[in-house]
């Protein structure tokens, strides 16, 4: 398989009923171990995963990010995104045709660049040059210019454009497909994350089996960072739902701004933002209620105090019902023990927030791909951190 993203991806995942049908069937072909010899090579990428059966080579690959989906954004994002890229480059590098990738690209013509043009782009006067310096300067592909912008991040001035076609050496067009393999792995992730919870058992004993190769491959790294887990929030990294809710809102949304949207998003993102399942409960996760009452609820109650006209001047009894949703029950007097008494309510999706307080989304540009505030905010910090890139 060239690109676990392209045409005949896609069509093979289809013939088995789609992504979910495909992630269910998964455990029944291949291993955990045999899934891990993507991740735990070193040096060059190994003669057997390089030379596996398509629908193997398929397998193990989204085995991978089903497991991501369980807990995204760490370092087991960045282990899968940077060995995987590297063996579908190796395998790129050695294909004859590329055009089966993701990318939309189409083979140039003969004659289709004009002769002076072509002399002067791959410098066929410059006799000093080597077979290899010719062959790396020859320009091969072409690819529509509304895609070609979306991913070239440097200046057009450097590209050859004709017709509405940006036309590429191989070189280029590698380049632009590890942007778009990070970009489509992430989407990926990201569209898996909705249905974590029905996922085979198999993707949470290797998403631990992951985790152990990540933490040891980025120990250092992790040592010198310190715990990613519960730490301090960072509103300038909130999503812009969230942000809105903690300005204030009309009374058509108070209600779900800040029981629903805000007490699920800020206790999750202070308390367990990388939860590894959806069914943990507060007490899994702090010994004490002490950051709930001296750093959520007061950003909480503050919001509602922010709204026309404030939520709990109108409704005290919406105190109850933060507790509530945070897994305590309808109480306003609750011990740790009584977490688990109620659902600890994860952040709604985004299509939920736009379906039920439409004003709260006005998305930025980190929104895109991002179907969950929470997943939002583990971008950003993701970023933050420097692992990504943008």
């Amino acid at each position: 398989m060239l690109d676990p993203f392209g045409k005949k991806a896609r069509k093979i995942i289809e013939d088995f009923g789609g992504i979910e049908a495909f992630l269910e069937r998964i455990p029944g072909y291949i291993g955990i171990d045999e899934v891990l010899e993507r991740v735990t090579w070193d040096g060059e990428p190994p003669e057997e995963v390089l030379n596996a059966e398509e629908w193997r080579d398929l397998m193990t690959f989204y085995a991978l990010l089903g497991a991501l989906a369980l807990s995204p954004y760490g370092f087991e994002m960045e282990l899968v995104r940077d060995k995987n890229a590297e063996i579908y480059l190796a395998k790129l590098r050695n294909a004859e045709n590329l055009e089966e990738t993701s990318l939309h690209v189409k083979r140039i013509s003969e004659g289709e660049i004009p002769e002076k043009d072509r002399l002067i782009l791959e410098k066929s006067r410059h006799k000093e040059l080597s077979e290899e310096d010719r062959r790396k300067l020859r320009i091969e592909y072409k690819m529509w210019l509304r895609h070609f912008i979306l991913l070239w991040e440097g200046s057009l001035k450097d590209v050859y454009i004709r017709n509405s076609w940006a036309y590429l050496r191989r070189g280029d067009l590698l380049n632009l497909w590890k942007k778009a393999f990070e970009r489509n792995l992430e989407r990926a992730v990201n569209m898996l994350y909705d249905v974590r919870d029905e996922l085979p058992e198999f993707y949470s004993a290797l998403r631990e089996k992951l985790s152990e190769v990540a933490r040891e491959k980025f120990k250092e790294r992790i040592e010198a960072m310190g715990s990613v887990g519960a730490q301090p929030l960072r509103p300038d990294l909130f999503p812009p739902c969230v942000k809105k809710a903690l300005e204030g809102v009309g009374s058509g949304m108070r209600n779900y701004a800040i029981t629903v949207l805000l007490t699920s998003f800020l206790s999750y993102a202070r308390i367990c933002p990388n939860p590894p399942r959806r069914d943990v409960r507060i007490k899994d996760c702090v010994e004490d209620l002490s950051i709930i009452e001296r750093e959520i609820l007061p950003l909480i109650i503050e919001a509602g105090n922010r709204c026309r006209p404030p939520l709990f001047e109108d409704q005290p009894n919406e105190i109850k019902n933060i507790w509530y949703h945070l897994g305590f029950g309808f109480t306003d007097k609750p011990s740790l023990e009584d977490s688990g008494n109620s659902t600890w309510y994860f952040p709604p999706n985004c299509d939920k927030i736009r379906a039920n307080a439409p004003d709260l989304c006005r998305p930025d540009r980190f929104c895109r791909g991002i179907k969950n505030p929470l997943t939002y905010y583990l971008r950003r910090l993701y970023l933050e951190r420097g692992e990504g890139g943008e």
